[in-house]
């Protein structure tokens, strides 16, 4: 064979030595061989082993989840699970409104801002630092008088402070407690009350939360397990959850106790903050 072939049949030489390695290297190593737990199901090596009749797609011999290559389930069974959690509020918190009106602005804004100090001051006797006094919104306008015939007058002008003012409080005590901070707010001269809430501390309301989702997931257990005996089918692991949890604020109810004085004093009687968790479960069908 001449220079020239050999060239021309180069690439066809190569292919073939490299197809001969291969082969070689395949029958040299050849089929290994395999220990296998006699215990153990192996759907796909050993089917008709007598504890393959009851494997469930996915589980090993300890009864773990384990997905298995190429599984497919026979069907979901798909729930929607509530959960709630409940618990005495901790945190009291309402809102003032601090007003000032006189025929100047400059006046107007006075008025208020000795309003405000008026409340510090009767607020603190109650164990509320100023810190606890957050100012929500200040709001300075003119007082009109609508006139008859012609435009409406400016008569003066209107300071309108808002303030949220917030206590940590015993939740046994919440009640007599929110009575007596509305108290010392009218004593300070302030008479405009415009929203009393019971709320809990961040740590509180995250454990509800916790609470209230695993109350929802046995929830839907509970009902995907009764969907399936009702199908005559059996119940499978989860295999998607997806969770929204939603607040409900107690609302308090105004009511008035009778003092060895005759004096009237607020108290407020607080109902139970609850947390309600909803989930959307899906189970496999085995």
């Amino acid at each position: 064979m001449s220079l020239e072939q050999i060239k021309k049949q180069a690439p066809v030489l190569v292919t073939i030595i490299l197809a001969t390695i291969l082969i070689i290297g395949a029958i040299q190593v050849g089929p290994r061989s395999m220990d296998f737990d006699p215990d153990v199901c192996f759907p796909n090596i050993n089917p008709s082993h007598p504890n393959c009749d009851n494997f469930m797609p996915g589980e090993n011999k300890m009864g773990k989840q384990m997905e298995k290559f190429g599984d497919k389930p026979k069907g979901i069974i798909a729930v929607n699970g509530e959960g709630i959690a409940s618990d005495k509020p901790n945190i009291i918190s309402i809102r003032v409104d601090i007003r000032g009106e006189s025929k100047s602005a400059e006046e107007a804004t006075k008025i208020a801002a000795n309003n405000f100090d008026r409340l510090v001051d009767s607020l603190s006797k109650e164990g509320i630092r100023k810190e606890n006094i957050v100012s929500n919104n200040f709001d300075l306008g003119p007082v009109y008088n609508y006139q008859r015939e012609g435009p409406p007058e400016i008569v003066g002008y209107r300071v309108i402070h808002s303030v949220t003012v917030t206590k940590q409080t015993n939740p046994d005590d919440i009640g007599k407690q929110a009575g007596e901070i509305i108290d010392a707010i009218t004593k300070a001269g302030i008479n405009d009350v415009s929203m009393v809430q019971f709320l809990l501390d961040e740590e509180k309301m995250n454990e509800l939360k916790n609470i209230a989702l695993e109350n929802a997931v046995e929830n839907a257990k509970e009902k995907a397990g009764t969907l399936a005996k009702a199908s005559d089918v059996k119940l499978g692991g989860i295999v998607a959850v997806a969770e929204s949890a939603q607040y409900s604020i107690a609302e308090p109810r105004f009511a008035r106790i009778e003092m060895a004085d005759a004096m009237m004093s607020t108290e407020l009687v607080a109902g139970n903050y609850d947390v309600t968790a909803s989930v959307m479960v899906k189970f496999r069908i085995v």
